[in-house]
C-alpha cells in the first residue's frame, strides 16, 4: 500500500508548480482571517468565549424545543445566549442571585421536555484567571515551537515554513470555530494546543528529511509525504471513532450519555488535521522547493530532479563527447600527413625538376 500510494505522490509533488502549491493554504489562511476579524469587531473576541473564560452558569441538553420556545420559557432570567451545538441545546446565563437559579434548575430538571442535562458554573473571577492561563499557554507553546525548529534547522526560511504552517493550523480551526458556533473552552484550547503538536511533528518530518537526507529532491519529498500522510490518517481515525462515539452513540444506546468535551475536541482535531495537509504537503513543499531550488535552471516549476537538468547533463556530454571526436580526426588527419612524405611539397619538386 504504501508503495502504491508513492507512485500517485510522486507524479503530483513533480508536476505541481511551486506558486499552485503555497496559493491553496495562503488563500484558505486568509479567509480564516477574515473570519477572525469580523467575529472580532462583532463580538470583541477572536471566538465566542464559553462559560469556563467568561463565567455564569450553563446548561445543555437535548430537547424538541425550539430555540424561540427556550427563550419565551426563561425571559425572566438573565439569559445570555441559547444555541444548539450538533444535538444539544446549550442556555448560557449571566451571574444571578442563587433564588433564580434555584428556579432555573427547577424548570429544567423538572420538565420531562429536557433530558441528558448537564450544568455547568463558573465564577467570574476564575473565568477571568482561566483567560489569562490559556493565553499564556497558547504563547508559550508558539514561542517554544519557534525556537526548538530554529535551533534544530538554524535556516531562517525552513524554521519560517514550519512556524507559518503551525499558525495557520490554528487559526483556520478558530475561523471554523466562529462559523459553527463552537465556544473556546479548556477543552477546545487543550485541542488547538494538541494540533501545534500535530503541526510540528508533520512539518519537521518534511523539512528533516528534504534538507538532511541526499538524494533527489522530488523523491525525498514524495517518500516524506507518504510517511506524514498514513501517520494523518491514523491519529485521524482515532478521532473520528472519538467523535462519532461521543456524539452519536446515545441514538444507539439510550444509556450512554453524549460527551460535549470529547465531541468538542476530537472536531477540532480533525478539521485541524485536514488543514495541516495542506499546509504541510503544500505551503511547507512549496517554500522549502524554492528555497532550495532558487536560481536553478529547470527548477522554478517542477522541483530538483526534474527533467531539464536531466538535459543539462545530456547536452553537456553531447558537446564534450563532440569536442573528442573532433580533436581524435584532426590527431588521425596529421598522422595521416606525416606517413605520406610524397604528398605536398616534395611532390611539387618533382615536378618541377622534370619540367626543367
Amino acid at each position: 500500500m504504501a508503495l502504491e500510494l508513492y507512485n500517485y505522490l510522486h507524479p503530483f509533488v513533480e508536476k505541481t508548480d511551486n506558486k499552485k502549491l503555497i496559493a491553496i493554504p495562503l488563500a484558505v489562511l486568509a479567509l480564516a482571517i477574515i473570519i477572525i476579524l469580523f467575529t472580532t469587531v462583532k463580538t470583541g473576541y477572536p471566538v465566542a468565549l464559553g462559560m469556563d473564560f467568561v463565567g455564569g452558569t450553563q446548561f445543555s441538553f437535548t430537547t424538541s424545543l425550539s430555540e424561540s420556545q427556550i427563550e419565551e420559557m426563561f425571559s425572566d432570567y438573565p439569559l445570555d445566549e441559547v444555541r444548539t451545538s450538533g444535538n444539544r441545546m446549550i442556555v448560557q446565563f449571566g451571574q444571578m442571585a442563587d433564588e433564580d437559579l434555584e428556579n432555573i434548575e427547577k424548570l429544567i430538571y423538572g420538565n420531562s421536555a429536557f433530558s441528558n442535562v448537564e450544568e455547568k458554573q463558573v465564577a467570574p473571577v476564575y473565568s477571568e484567571q482561566l483567560q489569562k492561563t490559556a493565553f499564556l499557554a497558547i504563547i508559550l507553546s508558539f514561542i517554544g515551537m519557534a525556537v526548538v525548529v530554529t535551533i534544530l534547522f538554524r535556516k531562517v526560511v525552513p524554521a519560517g515554513a514550519v512556524i507559518i504552517s503551525a499558525v495557520s493550523d490554528i487559526l483556520v480551526p478558530v475561523a471554523f470555530m466562529d462559523l459553527f458556533g463552537i465556544e473556546l473552552t479548556l477543552g477546545t484550547v487543550a485541542a488547538l494546543l494538541m494540533l501545534i503538536g500535530y503541526s510540528v511533528d508533520s512539518d519537521i518530518l518534511l523539512t528533516n528529511k528534504v534538507l538532511k537526507r541526499s538524494g533527489n529532491l522530488n523523491d525525498k519529498i514524495s517518500s516524506a509525504m507518504r510517511t506524514g500522510l498514513l501517520m494523518t490518517s491514523t491519529t485521524a481515525a482515532a478521532f473520528l471513532v472519538m467523535y462519532l462515539v461521543s456524539t452519536y452513540l446515545h441514538y444507539i444506546v439510550p444509556s450512554v450519555p453524549p460527551i460535549p468535551l470529547l465531541s468538542q475536541i476530537s472536531l477540532i482535531v480533525l478539521v485541524g488535521l485536514v488543514i495541516d495537509i495542506f499546509n504541510t504537503w503544500f505551503l511547507n513543499v512549496g517554500i522549502l522547493r524554492a528555497y532550495l531550488t532558487k536560481g536553478k535552471s529547470g527548477h522554478h516549476y517542477g522541483g530538483s530532479g526534474g527533467t531539464k537538468p536531466k538535459a543539462d547533463a545530456v547536452s553537456k556530454a553531447e558537446t564534450k563527447n563532440t569536442s573528442s571526436n573532433t580533436k581524435n580526426s584532426n590527431n588521425n588527419n596529421n598522422n595521416n600527413n606525416n606517413n605520406n612524405p610524397k604528398s605536398g611539397k616534395p611532390k611539387s619538386k618533382a615536378n618541377g625538376g622534370k619540367n626543367a
